[in-house]
């Protein structure tokens, strides 16, 4: 028997943030130290009593440093891992923003933005160095076989955390069995489809939406050109977990057409099918991914970042000692008479129905 991991299960986390497809956006990213993961929400929300009240969320970044301890990196002014003195010393139970949009900024770096491929060379990089810095410290007592890191991925984020996973010519292999688990809130795992001209067109490189495009996937992603790219391959699909998001209504960017393009099965950007994983499990099965479904849209102060559903599911998925499956059965579904009666007069009707539960383990 392998001796447990001494800080098992709080690992290094790093946060992967998602996309910004205008330059302006890239320099609004990039001058934020958390690139956002640090925006909570305060929003009314109806609890199980029937009441109304308000509701805070502080932001994962502060309930991990609150709840579970956590440290961020940032320093009197330094990144503790792009500094050189040797009395930096990093905490094993650290945050890390892959500040991977800095080589795109007008400030940082040349202003143009690299291709996908590149930032996950780059998450190869940053994973190393973190290793060696936490391995560097005394204090931490762990060793480069012993270390682990958690990545947390937002939107394009996932797919750059798969790239450097599953790509061989994208990674190392000691940077990827570092890798413990791999969190993707609203991942456009297998592309982004619009109302109109369904997956994004590989032509259309402004501000690189094709790398949303499922044939521009399958290359980065290391899988043949005819492959779902939904499907993880050098990777345990058991231990990545997709949050899905089932609001679109909330998505306001470009006054509301995105989330009309999108349609109502989806999180205002990303539809619902489309934002999971699959993969092979040790035994041969087939397997779909660990997920979740909350009424949160794809981005904003109902996003599903900023959201406490999202920390819980996060929190439990990273830290939980237990898991357990559940199936839901549904007999029937009453129509609304208004769509009964839409149906009875022969008229086709197209509708969707979003189911969220919550289930207690006791005893």
């Amino acid at each position: 028997m392998s001796k447990p991991h001494s800080h098992h299960p709080h690992h290094p986390i790093i946060y992967v943030r998602g996309f910004a497809a205008t330059q302006s956006e890239i320099e609004e990213t990039v001058s934020d130290p958390y690139m956002g993961f640090n925006i909570g929400s305060t929003k009314v929300r109806r609890v199980w009593t029937g009441d109304v009240k308000r509701f805070y969320f502080e932001s994962p970044l502060v309930r991990l440093m609150g709840d579970h301890d956590y440290e961020d990196v940032f320093v009197d002014g330094d990144d503790l891992l792009a500094a050189e003195r040797g009395d930096c010393k990093v905490p094993y139970r650290s945050i890390i923003i892959y500040r991977y949009y800095d080589d795109a900024s007008k400030d940082f770096g040349t202003g143009t933005t690299p291709p996908i491929e590149q930032f996950a060379k780059g998450l190869n990089a940053l994973i190393l160095k973190l290793r060696d810095k936490v391995c560097g410290n005394p204090e931490n007592k762990v060793t480069p076989d012993d270390f682990r890191v958690y990545l947390v991925a937002h939107s394009m984020g996932g797919l750059i955390c798969r790239a450097f996973l599953q790509n061989d010519a994208l990674g190392d292999v000691s940077a990827k069995r570092a890798v413990d688990k791999l969190f993707t809130y609203a991942t456009p795992h297998n592309g982004v489809d619009m109302r109109i001209v369904r997956n994004v067109p590989g032509w259309l490189s402004f501000g690189d939406v094709n790398n949303f495009n499922r044939g521009r996937m399958a290359k980065y992603l290391g899988l043949p050109e005819d492959e779902d790219v939904s499907i993880v391959t050098g990777f345990p699909p058991e231990r990545i977990f997709n949050l899905v998001g089932t609001n679109p209504r909330d998505y306001n960017v470009a006054g509301g057409i995105a989330a009309w393009a999108a349609g109502d099965a989806s999180d205002g950007l990303v539809r619902i099918e489309n934002a999971v994983t699959r993969g092979t499990a040790p035994d041969g099965r087939e397997v779909t991914s660990p997920r979740a479904f909350v009424h949160r849209s794809h981005s904003g102060p109902y996003g599903i970042v900023n959201s406490e559903e999202g920390y819980q599911n996060m929190t439990r998925f990273l830290f939980g000692q237990l898991r357990i499956d559940g199936i839901l059965d549904v007999d029937d579904i009453s129509l609304p008479i208004e769509v009964q009666k839409e149906i009875q007069d022969g008229k086709k009707v197209e509708a969707s129905y979003q189911f969220e539960v919550a289930v207690s383990v006791r005893g």
